[in-house]
């Protein structure tokens, strides 16, 4: 699932999700900011839709992982988790990329530099892409963009050859873009044309040209000061000369006429004659593109490669393959958002694979939840080609990303809460293939025991002949022992010990409600509403319900 080139710069150029900012950072230059909510809006959904990447927490995933220095290489990053890809080779080629920043200390110093300089020109870039201009003052603003690109051009050309194809590719973009059309008018003379903006080489003797002047005053300007001087000077140094005094009427006229035209004409025609055109061609043009393509994607392998260093637990680069049918093995899998400064988060062996169904049971605050966003979440990091949080870990790459949680918006449908929840399951139970990876916290809530059990049943007993990693969270061990007997899937719970959970995951079928002591923590148990009732005189003191 590779883009088009300038991918990012284009979608950025229809809904601005990327701003430089005035502000300055801790390092004291200014800096480009990203708007995620905004970038999450216009990504349109494949393999995973957008209420998955709510429940998973997509945001706070990104933020777990997002180590990059610029707001591109934040954007491409926040992309990569949020479409995951599904081209095997793809994944396989940033994980070796990985590795070799991981062995290279050079390379990876040369990497950072790189990520550095294209962060603290990226303020610059964007306010040019972004049509964040005045017209009447473009020459500073436009000079810095050309001047940025140029230094970013010139910094990636000086990067050691890499080993790894991906990084070559990346590489590559910057040494193909030198010497076309667009990277000469950026760091040379623009011409206007007939037939659009041309570069030096592109325009011949003969060529109608406007050749842009970045600034506001000409050499002209200063034959109006030299005509206005003329009878003075060679009334006192000439050689006797009769000259009109009306030349000095005439130089000033000339010289009142260029600061008028300097200052307010020629800046709103270069601007439009020259600055938007070449804007345009930035933007849409696949040559800066890619080279813009290519330090995100430095600075996301940068980022992925801190995240592995500065994670709390143990990273791993999974084992990534494209099977028929979706698996997913880890040893001590952990929560990348939760476990990302907490070197005491409990980690979970995960087997998935074959299994088809897998039931979670237990009591609340038990975990169960956790550990159903921590296979969702590394199983997007490892779509994006990056580490996760595992020991060990193999991952087949999944068509299909869905997760459901409880909705409390019933008044929306017809059918009410069960009606609401149970198109959510239609919706994702047609989009199911044997490649993809449902995870389903609870179902067919809203109606009576009797029907949420038949209904659960049959829905589950539905994912199973796909054959696709199908995770249940339910409380119902009723629905986990029918299967069982059928020998469809496994069951885990989540384990307690006496009335604290453990935060592990095991095998077992959970058949103990913690509601009571629920209530008694939040002080609304049998006892609590007793006594409430006897305070209030409802009933009499020792008197019994």
């Amino acid at each position: 699932m590779a883009s088009e080139p300038g991918y990012l710069i284009c979608l950025n150029d229809r809904n601005t999700f990327i701003e430089h900012d005035d502000g300055r950072n801790d390092a004291g230059w200014n800096k480009a900011r990203l708007c995620r909510k905004k970038l999450a809006g216009l990504l349109p959904s494949a393999v995973v839709d957008g209420e998955t990447l709510k429940l998973v927490q997509i945001r706070r995933l990104h933020e777990a992982v997002d180590y990059t220095a610029s707001a591109t290489g934040s954007a491409a990053l926040f992309r990569s988790l949020a479409q995951p890809n599904t081209d095997l080779a793809f994944v396989r080629a940033r994980q070796e990329s990985l590795r070799e920043i991981d062995s290279d200390d050079r390379l990876r110093t040369a990497l950072e530099d790189c990520a550095h300089r294209f962060a603290q020109a990226e303020p610059a870039l964007y306010k040019f892409f972004n049509k964040r201009i005045y017209a009447l003052f473009p020459y500073l603003d436009v000079k810095n963009a050309r001047k940025a690109i140029c230094d970013l051009v010139k910094t990636a050309r000086a990067l050691p050859p890499p080993g790894s194809s991906y990084l070559r590719d990346l590489t590559s973009a910057f040494f193909s873009f030198q010497g076309t059309s667009l990277e000469r008018m950026i760091s040379g003379a623009i011409y206007k044309t007939f037939d659009g903006l041309k570069s030096d080489r592109e325009v011949g003797l003969l060529t109608p040209r406007q050749k842009l002047v970045p600034r506001r005053f000409t050499h002209w300007f200063l034959a109006g000061p030299a005509v206005a001087a003329a009878p003075f000077l060679c009334d006192k140094i000439g050689p006797g000369l009769a000259i009109s005094p009306s030349l000095t009427h005439l130089g000033l006229a000339w010289t009142g006429l260029s600061a008028l035209y300097g200052l307010f004409f020629k800046p709103v025609r270069d601007t439009e004659n020259f600055v938007e055109p070449l804007r345009k061609k930035c933007v849409g043009e696949n040559g800066l593109g890619r080279v813009v393509d290519g330090f995100a994607a430095i600075d996301e392998l940068l980022s992925f490669h801190r995240f592995s260093k500065e994670f709390a637990g143990a990273t791993v680069l999974p084992e990534v393959a494209d099977e028929d049918r979706h698996f997913f093995e880890a040893a001590g899998l952990a929560s990348p958002v939760l476990g990302k400064d907490d070197p005491d988060f409990i980690p979970n062996d995960i087997h998935m694979n074959g299994t088809r169904l897998t039931f979670v049971s237990g009591p609340n605050s038990g975990g169960k939840t956790t550990i159903c966003k921590s296979i969702a979440q590394n199983q997007l990091l490892a779509q994006a080609g990056s580490y996760v949080a595992a020991k060990t870990a193999s991952v087949g790459l999944a068509d299909k990303i869905a997760y459901q949680a409880p909705k409390f918006d019933g008044l929306q449908d017809d059918e009410g809460r069960f009606g609401t929840e149970l198109a959510r399951t239609r919706d994702i139970f047609f989009s199911t293939s044997p490649k993809s990876l449902v995870i389903l916290d609870e179902l067919a809530e809203g109606t009576t025991v009797e029907e949420r059990l038949a209904t659960s049943f049959g829905i589950m007993d539905d994912f199973h002949s796909i054959g696709n990693n199908t995770v249940l969270v339910t409380h119902n061990h009723s629905l986990v022992d029918r299967f069982m007997e059928e020998n469809k899937g496994q069951a885990l719970m989540a384990e307690f010990q006496g009335d604290a959970p453990t935060y592990r995951i095991v095998s077992g079928i959970s058949r103990v409600s913690h509601a009571e002591k629920i209530a008694e923590k939040i002080g609304f148990s049998d006892r609590d509403r007793l006594r409430y009732l006897q305070k209030k005189g409802y009933l009499q003191q020792g008197q019994k319900k």
